[in-house]
Formats: C-alpha cells, structure tokens, sequence
C-alpha cells in the first residue's frame, strides 16, 4: 500500500455512472458467498466489503454510495448458509464465517478492478463478521471498522442473565423473512443460481434451530463462548487497525462490549481507536448512523486502506461524540455538541463518588448511619417497570400528564394509566439535590444494592438512570439489567469501570436473607447535569412487553422486595465523575436525542410500599 499524503477527492456518482455485479464467490470447500459490487466503469479502486447474515449480498446502490463518492468500491457479501450463499451452518455467528469471509477479502484483492487493499464494514452481525474475519489476518485485508459488536449473551440474548423475548423473535426472523427478502430482491434482479438454489434438496434447514439453541443455554457456557467473537482466543489474534464504534443507548444492549473489548482483548493492535457517541444501534453504523459517524468510517478507512496520511494515528485513540441531536428525527441532519479525546478508556482522571440510597428515597453523598430498623424500603415484586421507547408504532398508552414530541413515547410505566398505583407499588425512586454546578458523568456507573425478598427464590432487577430538570422532564440516560441468582462475579474481568458478572452458574435466594448484588448498567454514558438538575435512580423488575426490544419475563413469583439503606448495608451507585468538565452546548431540545426518550413530571413520587 502506497502512502499518500493528500485528503480523499469525493464525487458524486448516480447509479448509472457505476458497474453493479450480482454474482458468487467459491471458497476452497466449495461453497458459494453470494455477493453484490458496486465500482466505478474504469479504474482499480480499494474495496470496502460489508459481510453480514442478513441482506449483505443484496445491498442497494444507496448503502454503497457514500463508500463510491469518496473514492471506493464496494462488495456486499453475505455470511455462510444465509440468503443466497451456500453451505450449511450448525448454528449462526461462527467462526467458517470468518474463515469464508477472509477468502472473499483474497478474492476481491485479485480483481482487475481492485488495487489490492480491502477495509470492512458493518454493525451488529456485520461488526461481530468483521471480527471474525480479521481474526483470519487474510494478507490484503488492511483495516476493520466494526459496530455494535457482543459477546451475544449477555451483550444480547440474556442481558442482565434473563432471556430477552427479542432474541428468539430474531432467531425466527432471520431463519426465515429478512434472508428470503434479499434473496427475493437477488432473483427478481436475475439471479438463477439463487432461484436454483433455494428450490432445491441443496437448501436445508438448520437444526437445532437457533432459537431452540438460545433457550437450551441459560448460563454463559462453552457454547456461548463459541459464537463469542468478542474474547481473547478470537480478537487477540487481530493485528489490523481497527476503530470500534459505540452507541451509549444500544437498544439491544451491546454499549459495553465495544470499551471491553477495546481495553482487553486486543493486544496485537498497534492502531485503533474507540469512537463513543450516544444514540441507538444504528446510531454507529456506516450507512444508517449519524453523519459525523459516516465521516469517521471514511477518515479511518482512508488513513489505513489508501494510505493516506491524515493526521488521524496521531491522534488520541478514543473519541466521544456529546450530546448529538437529530432535528426532525433524521439522522443525516445530526449535529453534536462537541467531542473530547482521551488517551485510554476508561478515562484515568475520572473519580467514581458514591451516592447513597436512603430510606427517604434520595440518592446522598453521604453515608448511611446505623438504624434499628435496618434502613429499608420495601416494594411489591414484579409488578412496576419504567418503559422507554423510541418506536412510534407502539400501543403503550402514556400515564397521566406525561408528554412526547415528534412520535417518540416518553419514559413511561409499563401498565396502562388505570393500574399506575400499582405500578408504582412495584417501583423505587431516588433522586439526588440538584446540583450546584455541571456535573460531568463519563463512564459506567457501579450499582451496588443489599437485597431481600420474601417468597420464591429469586428476582430480576431493571434500573433506569434519568435526569430530571427544574421544569419535571425527566430524561432517560441508561437502563440496566440484573437477575440476583447471577450474582457471582468474573473477578478477572471486574474493574472499576464495570462489573462483570460470570454467568456461569445460578446461585437461589432464601427468603429473608441479606444479599449483596453488584452490577453496572448496560453501557457507559457521557452526559453533563447541568446546573440546577437531579439525577434519578428507579429500581423495579423488567417488563414482558419489550421496550425499545428490551423485554423478558421475571423470574420468580409475587414477593415484597427490600432495598437496604443502613451503615452494614449501604445500598450505593458510583457516579463517573469527570471533574471540573462543564457542558460546551446548549441543553439539547427534548425529543432530539435517539434512543433518549423524556417525560413530563409534575412532582417526585418515591414509590414503593408504606410499610416498614
């Protein structure tokens, strides 16, 4: 690879200025990847190539555009035994993805039309791909940008160690509906060999299907850990340059493996870098997300795969994007407030300060004293969760006075406005003086809660971060999930940015006892309290009806929970606190943060039981 020591020349190509090939790639085994291009008519040209299990290899001329305007060709692939390619998978995310994913990396190298220097792209099953293949280290792949990236357990299918409904939804979708629609779209564009295939003996059903595989695999175990690009054994051996790109509010809960992996699991990694920002899964993908983020990819991508020397390794390797806002809920029309960089991640200067949960439901910076009554609220398990939504097609009716804007619901109970009480029986509210100056939370939060029931034999745990300003809206920040039999922690993973629990086996509750369950929250945040601000932690039990695609079935039965608050049991979150750092826009309109809905609040209700 020649360096060069210019900025990229975009154009602005229409579809009918470019060469479209539908077309297979064949591997040494003999299968066939199913494969979309898009290039210019003259020229060699670096490659970018997305590879993904869903419509890759039926990639529309829209999704390739932006990569052909700043100077690339670009392929769409799809993964092993999906859409249109051949082959048969046991199961999906493994690693003949990555092994047939880097012979198509040789493959385009090879081509008159290539200059020999491929990057790649993708989010979600397209960022975990990337791993995957890079793993390979094919010789002319030069660079990997991948987003929402997981270990698919509890960065996905079992958040917190409770079966998301999601998941298995996914797990029939993608057997089915989302592949045959692209292979569809492939055939009705000419593709016979798709047509051939997919009615023929050669196209089989994979058994055990995925989603009975999901549910026969409660704990973390070793299979897990075989569709688990995001560890050690696969992303040690990465020695490409590689940007990992993160949503803070990923509803599918993939914001924490991105830091961890960045921190841990790369070594080898002379060159990468960790982008944070905050919005939704697609947030921090290439041709779904913000444009600051597309800028990003194709200032990475030409550093590492043209060659050219932009400045972009001299920089600090973790940048975040603060406070982006979409006017009009349109992501292309993003502006940020304002980016800071940052020598390692987590940030060394940041100071994690406790705030005590009291027994009058404030969150303190001062320690609890001892009390005769052990200093405990109680509430009414599982009846109250808090829905947050950002999904304009949901029936979930608001409660009285909440308000939204632009389509998007609020923060919200997840009973219908008649059952509020009940509701708020099941929930427990804390919520900390308004602050005198800004307050700079950078990190993950720490949540360390002493608690009892008093049926059953476990509970589930959903805790919502907000921020609330001096006019009652209150603003959604993070969620977090956390079932209490998987309170065992992978004290080798644990650090003091996040908790990592070891999932590997489920340890029952007594009813009456005192148990200690640490937990972060399901992503890092970079957000400002400003001035005259709270901040507001509710505890309760997950919802069955999935918020943003969050949802699972409590476990256990009917049971008055306790949160302890006393000097042995101080109940506590820590608070990354960046100090001295102060906001550098204007508070953000409500409605414009993806992924941050918002309610209206007339007054503080504390929730829970009035009992001691």
């Amino acid at each position: 690879m020649t360096k060069q020591s210019c900025t990229s020349q975009a154009v602005n190509f229409s579809e009918a200025d470019v060469v479209r090939d539908i077309s297979y790639v064949t591997t040494k085994d003999g299968t066939r990847i199913a494969y979309i291009c898009y290039r210019p008519k003259s020229g060699r040209y670096p490659t970018v190539f997305e590879y993904t299990g869903y419509q890759a290899s039926a990639t529309r001329f829209e999704v390739a555009k932006p990569f052909l305007d700043a100077g690339y060709a670009f392929l769409g692939a799809n993964a092993t035994g999906t859409g249109c390619s051949t082959g048969a998978m046991d199961q999906w995310f493994s690693q003949i993805e990555g092994v047939h994913g880097a012979e198509v990396v040789e493959w385009i190298a090879e081509q008159p039309w290539s200059d020999g220097n491929v990057g790649m792209v993708g989010y979600s099953y397209g960022g975990n791909t990337q791993m995957w293949v890079a793993a390979e280290r094919p010789p002319h792949l030069r660079a990997i940008v991948p987003s929402g990236i997981g270990d698919n357990y509890d960065c996905w299918a079992y958040l917190g160690g409770m079966l998301q409904l999601s998941s298995l939804q996914w797990a029939f979708d993608n057997e089915s509906e989302i592949q045959g629609s692209g292979a569809q779209w492939r055939i009705s564009q000419g593709d016979t060999e798709c047509a051939i295939y997919r009615s023929s003996d050669r196209f089989v059903d994979r058994y055990p299907l995925f989603s009975d595989l999901i549910r026969q695999h409660p704990s973390k175990d070793e299979w897990w850990d075989s569709i688990n690009p995001c560890r050690p054994e696969v992303a040690g051996k990465i020695t490409v340059p590689t940007m990992i790109v993160v949503a803070f509010q990923d509803e599918w809960g993939l914001a924490k493996e991105g830091p961890r992996t960045f921190k841990r699991y790369m070594p080898d990694v002379k060159n990468k870098k960790l982008l944070l920002l905050n919005g939704a899964h697609a947030s921090a993908s290439a041709h779904k997300g913000y444009t600051e983020v597309v800028a990003e990819h194709v200032r990475f991508l030409d550093r590492w795969v043209k060659g050219i020397e932009n400045g972009i390794d001299d920089e600090p390797p973790v940048k975040v994007l603060w406070e982006i806002r979409e006017p009009e809920g349109d992501p292309k029309k993003s502006v940020f407030g304002w980016t800071t960089t940052h020598a390692t991640w987590p940030e060394p200067s940041v100071e994690r300060r406790p705030f005590y949960l009291t027994v009058e439901a404030t969150l303190s910076p001062n320690q609890p004293k001892s009390n005769p009554d052990e200093g405990s609220r109680a509430y009414l398990y599982p009846v109250g969760t808090e829905q947050f939504d950002n999904d304009k097609k949901s029936k979930v009716a608001p409660s009285p006075g909440t308000h939204s804007t632009n389509g998007t619901l609020p923060l919200n109970y997840s009973f219908q406005s008649t059952k509020g009480a009940l509701a708020r029986m099941g929930l427990l509210n804390y919520r900390l003086a308004p602050v005198a100056s800004d307050m700079t939370l950078l990190g993950n939060p720490e949540v360390r809660l002493y608690l009892s029931i008093d049926q059953g034999d476990d509970a589930d745990l959903e805790l919502t971060l907000k921020d609330v300003d001096p006019d009652g809206n209150v603003l959604f920040l993070q969620s977090g999930l956390q079932r209490a039999s998987f309170r065992e922690i992978d004290e080798a993973l644990t650090n003091a940015e996040e908790v990592v629990p070891a999932f590997r086996k489920s340890e029952k509750l007594e009813p009456g006892k005192i148990y200690e369950i640490r937990m972060s929250l399901l992503g890092p945040i970079a957000h400002v309290v400003r001035k005259g601000h709270c901040l507001e932690l509710t505890i309760g039990a997950p919802g069955i009806i999935p918020d943003r695609v969050i949802g699972s079935l409590p476990v256990g039965v009917p049971s008055v929970n306790r949160i302890y608050s006393s000097k042995e049991y101080a109940s506590r979150i820590n608070l990354p606190i960046l100090p001295g750092a102060v906001a550098q826009a204007q508070t953000p309109e409500f409605g414009t943060l993806r992924n941050q809905p918002y309610r209206k609040e007339a007054r503080f209700e504390p929730g829970g039981l009035a009992i001691k």
